[in-house]
């Protein structure tokens, strides 16, 4: 008889870990602060007659989230880039850049890095993590040398993160759906922004005391313009990503990300049409504190 009691409350536990449900409901507190490291890793071969030129860049960048405002409508986000670092490999040049050294500051690729880091905004968001305002709504950068689109095109996970999400899009902390959604339910999401259109599809793979873990895929379609020999050209590539989240149950707030992308296209000049392929990892963590 024990072991029949021990059995049967094995198996109600069991059936209630299945049928739990979760839903995207954040909880943030007055004066948080959120530091995030973004680790990318990124390799590009590209032909040109005839021959495969290869491109490295590794590139980390610190920034934050410090909740300036907080009651059960709305939360208020402040957001800054902290400090930035890449190392590039390709064309016979090697580069290291940190934010931190203030030679590198003053060098070739100080004016750009300089300009992300000024740049700041603050976000508006629902108990959902939708973007309810942002200001500003966009934010300008400087151009840069010509002679630097292959790395500046590269370093776009990092360069992107001092633009403020649209009104209405989903905010770096939005991750579940606003329906209750269970373990091995999927859902999906479509957006257009300034880099491409975007196709997204997540499942969550598991829900315990004190984590949601999520898989996802992404495809995408990115256009982008640069300069190179002197001639303006456009990349558009095809991308497929895969990935995992971890969520952190008790608040719904991100705690890590990771994502590989691989991509294929072409570049279009006025010297030809190139084939382009490329490979990018990210890992991406938040620490939240308390000031």
């Amino acid at each position: 008889m024990k072991s029949l009691i021990i059995a049967f409350t094995f198996l109600a536990f069991a059936d209630a870990a299945v049928g739990q449900k979760v839903a995207s409901s954040l909880k943030f507190e007055q004066g948080q602060v959120f530091q995030i490291e973004m680790k990318t890793n990124t390799t590009i071969s590209q032909q040109a007659m005839g021959q495969a030129i290869d491109f490295k860049v590794d590139a980390n960048a610190n920034h934050s989230f410090t909740v300036t405002n907080s009651t059960a409508d709305n939360t208020t986000l402040k957001h800054l880039i902290d400090q930035i670092s890449f190392s590039f490999d390709g064309m016979g040049q090697k580069r290291k850049v940190d934010s931190k050294d203030e030679k590198d500051l003053n060098g070739q690729f100080g004016k750009p890095v300089k300009d992300l880091l000024d740049k700041k905004y603050d976000i508006v968001i629902d108990p959902t993590g939708k973007v309810m305002m942002a200001i500003p709504e966009k934010i300008q950068l400087a151009e840069t040398d010509s002679r630097m689109a292959i790395i500046t095109t590269m370093l776009k996970d990092v360069t992107d993160l001092v633009q403020p999400p649209q009104k209405g899009a989903a905010s770096f902390f939005k991750i579940l759906p606003e329906t209750e959604t269970g373990k091995g339910e999927p859902w999906t999401n479509s957006y257009v922004n300034q880099n491409g259109k975007f196709d997204e599809a997540f499942t969550i793979s598991d829900i315990n005391d004190s984590t949601i873990v999520v898989d996802f895929a992404t495809s995408s379609l990115t256009v982008s313009k640069a300069e190179m020999m002197g001639s303006e050209t456009t990349t558009t590539m095809n991308n497929k990503s895969t990935g995992k989240i971890i969520i952190d149950r008790l608040t719904g707030i991100m705690k890590e990300k990771t994502m590989t992308t691989e991509s294929n296209g072409n570049t279009e000049a006025s010297f030809g049409t190139l084939p382009v392929t490329s490979k990018t990892t990210v890992t991406i963590t938040v620490k939240p504190v308390i000031n």
